[in-house]
C-alpha cells in the first residue's frame, strides 16, 4: 500500500525569508506547518465536543460536578496547609 503524498508549492520568497537553502529544509518546514495545522484542527474539534457535552448536561449532573469540585478544593486546601505551614 502506497503512502499518501501531498504536493505543496511553497513560494520562493517564503523559503528565502525562512532562510531555507535546501529542499530537505523546506520539506521539514512544510511538515512542521502541516502538523501544527492538524493539531489546531484536533483542538478545535475537541473544544466543540466539550462544549456540546457541557451544554447537554442535566442540572443534576451539573450539581454533582460542583459537589465533586468542592470536595477536591477542600482536599487541596488541606494538603496545602500540611505542606506549607
Amino acid at each position: 500500500m502506497a503512502s499518501p503524498t501531498i504536493l505543496v508549492k511553497v513560494p520562493e520568497a517564503l523559503l528565502r525569508r525562512a532562510s531555507l537553502h535546501t529542499s530537505g529544509s523546506a520539506r521539514e518546514l512544510v511538515v512542521f506547518l502541516l502538523e501544527k495545522r492538524a493539531q489546531e484542527l484536533e483542538q478545535a474539534q475537541r473544544r466543540q465536543a466539550y462544549e456540546a457535552y457541557y451544554a447537554s448536561r442535566t442540572p443534576e449532573e451539573q450539581a454533582e460536578e460542583v459537589e465533586l469540585l468542592d470536595e477536591f478544593a477542600a482536599a487541596d486546601a488541606e494538603i496545602s496547609d500540611k505542606v506549607m505551614p
